[in-house]
């Protein structure tokens, strides 16, 4: 297993690295569209998009501001937009290959989350048929810290009782996943799915261990 024969665990986040955000995304920059229509603006899905990608290959916060400050000119209509535009998270699906993938990871390896997500993981990991593979969950919304906080981290390798370089830190996002994971000396792999896949490696300290472009190319790596 080369440079992974001391990992014991896998974390892995989960939006765009085993839950498919790409629907809900689009659901949310559709309403945009349309609000933005209310206030005679001619904007299109793809102008959305186009904005999204320019942020996140800025490392820019939040795409969707992002983009309402670049392609709506009056703060009023800014202000008319926001609070009308809501993230249909029930949208959001597992990518078809994420429960296999975390069965047979599972067989060899132990499996924790850490993400940035919103109230009620442990009951949507186990809607998407997850939870009996993961051992940990550390979530922001549950522990009230935010990637890219390393104390998010530390909270989930202290939970796991895992030394950091037993463990390798599995998402779509160089801010969110690689640099705080790479800090404390976890291992890492990158998945280049979701809009994080704009996200450009400047250096060492944001470059990860290995670069994928899917889940199922994790069993020939870790396996």
């Amino acid at each position: 297993m080369g440079m992974w024969s001391d990992v014991k665990w896998l974390f892995f986040d989960v939006g765009d690295t085993l839950v498919d955000e790409w629907i809900p995304v689009d659901h949310i920059m559709n309403q945009f569209v349309e609000r933005a229509a209310d206030r005679g603006y001619s904007i299109t899905i793809q102008d959305v998009r186009e904005k999204f990608i320019e942020s996140y290959s800025k490392f820019i916060d939040s795409p969707m501001q992002y983009a309402i400050s670049q392609l709506i000119e009056k703060e009023e209509d800014r202000a008319y937009i926001r609070p009308r535009l809501k993230f249909r998270k029930e949208l959001e699906v597992p990518y078809p290959e994420a429960k296999k993938i975390l069965a047979q990871l599972g067989e060899h390896y132990q499996i924790g989350i850490i993400a940035n997500q919103s109230p009620g993981t442990a009951e949507r990991l186990h809607q998407y048929g997850f939870s009996s593979y993961v051992d940990v969950i550390a979530c922001s919304a549950e522990q009230g810290l935010a990637k890219p906080d390393v104390r998010l981290y530390e909270y989930a390798l202290q939970k796991a009782g895992c030394a950091p370089s037993e463990a390798i830190m599995i998402g779509d996002r160089i801010d969110n996943d690689i640099v705080p994971a790479k800090l404390l000396g976890m291992k890492t792999i990158r998945i280049l799915q979701g809009y994080g896949r704009y996200q450009p490696s400047a250096s060492a300290s944001d470059t990860p261990d290995y670069t994928i472009s899917s889940l199922d190319e994790l069993i020939a790596l870790l396996l």
